[in-house]
């Protein structure tokens, strides 16, 4: 159980403000790209020819177009993981800082296509990465700034895992020694 007198307070408030401000990037770009793109022929534009192109595109599936249709399935999936790893950060407050942030960007990124899945029926995408095909033939999938954010955090993780994880990282008796250097750097 948490200890109130040595939680954490501030590094919440900074979270909190992380994640909202990746979710208000995440849904502010995709309003304002829709909205741009809206009266552009095919709902196109080349911002660098052969590089970089803004598309509107209606994901129903997951990444890459997996579970087409399934949207309810993906909700709760969903729901599921970000529920999970919210329920980490908060309680275990000594994780690594970078697995934090880590599964900050993933929270982030996953809270702003669930608001698409559940507003819209679908997930806003719009970045194409057209420099894939003109340089390697490689017709790759139409993201957004969520699939940005969940790929870096997903990265980290895999960084932490292979590089930073030690074992013992998320025991109870480490957890309450993190908890006493925190409690002793309040008072």
């Amino acid at each position: 159980m948490l200890n109130k007198k040595n939680f954490p307070y501030k590094q919440v408030i900074i979270e909190v403000g992380m994640l909202a401000a990746i979710l208000l990037i995440d849904l502010l770009s995709k309003s304002l790209v829709f909205s741009f793109l809206a009266d552009k022929p095919n709902h196109r534009y080349e911002v660098l020819k052969g590089i970089y192109t803004l598309v509107e595109a209606h994901n129903y599936g997951a990444s890459f177009g997996i579970f087409e249709g399934k949207q309810g399935f993906l909700i709760t999936l969903t729901i599921i993981a970000m529920v999970g790893f919210s329920a980490l950060l908060v309680l275990r407050p000594n994780l690594p800082k970078i697995l934090r942030f880590a599964l900050i960007l993933v929270v982030g990124g996953g809270v702003g296509n669930l608001v698409d899945r559940i507003a819209f029926g679908y997930v806003r995408d719009f970045i194409d990465y057209t420099f894939l095909y003109t340089f390697f033939k490689i017709d790759f999938a139409i993201g957004n700034i969520a699939d940005i954010f969940l790929l870096v955090g997903v990265f980290l993780m895999i960084v932490y895992v292979s590089f930073v994880y030690q074992e013992g990282d998320f025991s109870e008796n480490k957890r309450q020694k993190s908890d006493e250097k925190i409690g002793n750097q309040n008072e």
